[in-house]
């Protein structure tokens, strides 16, 4: 088949969105059409490897209902006697890319997923279907050219997110700046800052990373940094001149210089709780609202926004899907014996669900649930013609904290509180907490030495706007009262200590950062600085 670069200098952009973004021309039964024979073509790879043979043992597995039956629901536990040595032996032949994420739950250091040659190639096909989506403004719509340069800010390999970016240097016509074999020698904040200085003279056409790291960057021009100094970098005639044009534009606006008067971007990649956290001010920092994508080590690419950015569609290729429904993730929270049901993509109704995949295409996880929670809002989209579910992500199964008998509250629920609040704050973690035998949510928070408010006007602030979102807790407040709120600032320096401390202990990179929500005891008394 011919290949996207090729595709690019024929001129047919006609075929690359048919290539790349055809699945979204999908009815729900060709959806599922090619689901099936791909959990069929992978049942029939990976049944006589070892790890085969201990999930699907002898049952004749001839449907996609066989198979579903035949296996039961898995965590990455049933895997580690298979994977955690990364021996070979117990999969399908093949060749392999061990890609690595944090051991969330502490029973061990890490977890190793290793990826087929035809789930690596898939990564690549996947981040350019983002790319048109990110950059166009209709279907057909293809705005890609050779030589586009993308800013470098995702971790290195083993991580997924360092897979994918190698994926997409080799299969697609792009320009990583800085380059990835000078980039995975350095930190990731030296990555960043270097691909920005870099970016200053080569032009920049996409971003792919955090929204987190636009935001900030943001911040700084609106600051009147830009965290630029002179330096011979910055006296080059095409830097010089991309900055002397991008101060005429913001002083003929009259405010300070902003990434947009610099940069014109096509379109910006994200994934992350913070991408509607930061979507808004991304676009006015940027020009651009993020295309949000929803990726994982067990799963790789997943799922990502159509171009009018409103919801997330899954790729048929990547995994067999299955999703639990919240009604059964309580039952089985319940009770650890109970086994809940599961239904298909086709059989799914707007509400919350918890994502069950099997990996496709020579992987090796079969009904494996990573803990997230999905929101389907809409079976399809008119407006623009895709035919299939659309999702929003909602959180962690372990993350959500309950408060009183109808309150859940989502990571992004708080962070988008404390965002609204206008509170000048560093960073923030949440706990459930019991006082005088009665449930509280307590937000601890760093707040920056500008911010001139106290914890308690703070609080006021956050609670108003919690109390704006969310109906439940508005509610409950009228009934409780204020006393299931709480909220403490950390002090100076606490996150940057933390994270220092943890990065001398030689600590992961996934935890280097203490979680937003349900911080352990330890975790916590560090940031108090009182360990």
């Amino acid at each position: 088949m011919t290949s996207y670069k090729e595709l690019l200098k024929q001129g047919r952009q006609d075929l690359i969105w048919e290539k790349y973004c055809g699945y979204l021309d999908l009815s729900m039964q060709e959806f599922m059409g090619i689901q099936n024979r791909l959990l069929m073509e992978q049942v029939d790879l990976i049944k006589e490897s070892k790890l085969g043979k201990h999930f699907l043992q002898d049952h004749q597995i001839s449907t996609p209902d066989d198979f579903r039956r035949a296996v039961p629901l898995t965590t990455y536990e049933d895997y580690v006697p298979f994977l955690m040595e990364r021996d070979e032996s117990n999969l399908p032949r093949g060749k392999y890319y061990w890609a690595r994420t944090s051991g969330r739950s502490g029973k061990y250091p890490c977890k190793w997923v290793p990826y087929s040659q035809r789930i690596y190639d898939k990564l690549a096909d996947v981040v350019i279907s983002a790319m048109i989506q990110a950059s166009c403004k209709e279907r057909g719509d293809v705005r890609m050219e050779s030589g586009d340069v993308v800013l470098l800010a995702t971790a290195p390999r083993p991580y997924t997110s360092g897979y994918i970016s190698y994926a997409t240097h080799e299969y697609a016509d792009v320009r990583f700046v800085p380059p990835l074999e000078e980039a995975e020698k350095m930190e990731y904040s030296e990555r960043v800052e270097k691909g920005f200085r870099q970016a200053m003279n080569t032009g920049l056409d996409i971003f792919f990373g955090l929204a987190l790291i636009l935001g900030k960057m943001g911040e700084r021009f609106a600051n009147g940094s830009g965290g630029m100094k002179l330096t011979k970098d910055l006296l080059k005639p095409r830097t010089m001149a991309r900055l002397l044009g991008g101060f005429i534009k913001a002083k003929l606006q009259h405010r300070p210089l902003l990434p947009k008067d610099i940069w014109k971007l096509k379109g910006i990649m994200t994934g992350g709780m913070d991408t509607e956290i930061y979507r808004e001010k991304l676009e006015y920092y940027w020009g651009k609202k993020p295309l949000e994508g929803y990726a994982c080590t067990e799963g790789g690419m997943v799922a990502m926004q159509t171009w009018n950015l409103r919801g997330m569609v899954f790729f048929p290729e990547c995994n067999f899907y299955e999703f639990i429904p919240y009604e059964e993730v309580l039952k089985n929270k319940a009770d650890s014996a109970y086994q809940p049901k599961t239904v298909t993509l086709d059989k799914v109704k707007p509400g919350i669900y918890e994502v069950v995949f099997t990996n496709l295409l020579g992987g090796v996880l079969m009904r494996y649930r990573i803990g997230d929670l999905l929101n389907f809002t809409t079976l399809s989209d008119e407006e623009i013609g895709v035919n299939l579910p659309h999702f929003d992500f909602y959180s962690r199964t372990d993350d959500l904290i309950d408060i009183g008998t109808m309150v859940k509250l989502t990571e992004g629920d708080i962070w988008m509180a404390i965002e609204k609040s206008g509170l000048a704050y560093v960073d923030w973690t949440a706990k459930k907490e019991v006082e005088k035998k009665e449930s509280l949510l307590h937000i601890y928070i760093e707040p920056k030495p500008q911010e001139e408010r106290d914890a308690e006007q703070a609080r006021l602030a956050i609670r108003q706007a919690l109390a704006a979102s969310n109906e439940e807790f508005s509610d409950t407040i009228k009934m409780l009262g204020d006393q299931i709120l709480k909220v403490s600032y950390l002090p100076q320096g606490a996150f940057d200590k933390y994270i220092q401390g943890q990065r001398e202990a030689g600590a992961d990179l996934a935890h280097l950062k203490p979680p937003h929500m349900q911080p352990k005891a330890p975790v916590l008394a560090k940031l108090k600085g009182k360990a």
